[in-house]
């Protein structure tokens, strides 16, 4: 049987005051809110909590107290039982109860014919009823000190009770009043303080829930200016934050064209997103057309190819080309491999230019300036033959090629 005084800490006599102490500093401790992922945390917080409502209870804590005891004796008695020497042993040479015993002789019994006998006279009755009046007595003594006591401790509950209630006011009257901040720390503060109080949790809860609901709102009207004001609260609180409240806040600074942070909370949802090839272009084109930064808009575009061959490989084979007819590809793809190339030939990385180009033709055949492009590439590596096949290709495919450059290369 668990005992739950060990389980708190306390001596058998402990008090309310010294189990109430013992609880709060164990229930601090051992919080799940304060052990995350931590399984043995958890479990010792609910013997915590459960040996903490019955010893707290007087009637719990009695009834327990005479289960405790009769636990105790009964692995006593056992322990004894099996260390008496009069055990019976299974190679024992006893053959009858005299050979344990000795005999007794029955002339030493007591004569209970002769007993005096029990006489029930006035003397008797007054003993008996004087014994039944100091029962009652003490019997009504303890009770009324057991619902005194019950009464101061309610009493108590009643004004923490009150307290807590007028500091969750007073956070939702700074929540009302726009300083979302400075409401929702003052209600951390409480559940620290307090980590059992279900009422800071929920006050907690019903603040982010709030923030999280106006947001939409005001993102749906296009409101972002205030949109953003409550998004950047849900960043600090809302744990973890929703991809919908990320997508929302990147939105939001890209219509604002303030990129960096834009291009920041986009870079959050690929954490979760990672093979999300879309969203690896958009973070590249917003680096590449926004921020003007060439190299990290080629690492994205980089890794969009990477993760396009992945995954094609994955479900096709390391021969998908072969497999797959790439016209099937979507518009995407095809931009994929057109800007990387022409982050290529900015770079006069020509040779991967030309790698890029090749898919890009693949994927759409009848587009002329890939076929252009990759004309640059191969006159800028010296092989002007195969250059000037590209122009013609992308002459007949509607491309207007300068007659400068057709004729630097094919002549």
């Amino acid at each position: 049987m668990l005992d739950y005084y060990q389980v708190l800490g306390v001596n058998r006599d402990a008090d309310l005051s010294e189990i109430k102490t013992a609880y709060k500093k164990l229930a601090l401790k051992y919080h799940p809110d304060k052990n995350p992922n931590n399984p043995a945390a958890e479990e010792y917080f609910k013997h915590v909590n459960t040996a903490y409502q019955t010893l707290s209870d007087a009637y719990k804590k009695a009834s327990y107290d005479l289960m405790l005891n009769y636990s105790a004796e009964r692995a006593s008695q056992s322990q004894n039982v099996s260390q008496s020497p009069y055990r019976r042993h299974p190679q024992s040479q006893e053959r009858s109860v005299y050979d344990r015993y000795g005999k007794f002789s029955w002339k030493k019994a007591p004569n209970y014919k002769k007993a005096p006998a029990y006489i029930i006279d006035k003397n008797y009755l007054k003993i008996q009823a004087l014994t039944l009046l100091t029962v009652f007595i003490l019997a009504s003594i303890i009770m009324g000190a057991y619902k005194l006591n019950n009464y101061y401790e309610e009493q108590e509950l009643l004004e923490i009770q009150k307290q807590n209630e007028l500091a969750v006011q007073n956070a939702k009257r700074l929540f009302d009043s726009g300083k979302y901040i400075q409401a929702i720390n003052e209600i951390t503060r409480l559940i620290r303080e307090q980590p059992i109080e279900h009422m800071f949790y929920e006050a907690k809860e019903n603040m982010i829930s709030s923030l999280s609901k106006s947001a939409i709102v005001e993102f749906k009207q296009e409101k972002f200016s205030e949109a953003i004001v409550h998004l950047e609260v849900l960043r600090e609180y809302q744990k973890p934050m929703r991809i919908s409240t990320w997508e929302m806040l990147a939105t939001a600074y890209y219509t604002l064209e303030e990129y960096r942070k834009a291009v920041h909370a986009y870079e959050y949802i690929l954490m979760r997103e990672e093979n999300n090839i879309e969203l690896i272009m958009k973070i590249g084109d917003i680096y590449l057309d926004k921020l003007n930064m060439t190299e990290k808009a080629w690492d994205y575009y980089t890794e969009a190819r990477y993760k396009f061959k992945e995954f094609q490989n994955n479900s096709y084979g390391e021969a998908f080309e072969l497999v797959v007819p790439l016209t099937n590809f979507t518009e995407e793809y095809f931009q994929m491999f057109y800007k990387r190339g022409k982050l290529n030939i900015e770079l006069e990385k020509y040779e991967e230019a030309v790698h890029d180009f090749n898919w890009a033709i693949s994927i759409r055949p009848s587009y002329g300036e890939p076929y252009y492009l990759r004309a640059i590439c191969r006159s800028g590596m010296g092989n002007n033959n195969r250059g000037c096949d590209d122009l013609s290709k992308a002459t007949e495919n509607g491309y207007v090629v300068p007659f400068a450059l057709k004729q630097r290369i094919c002549n």
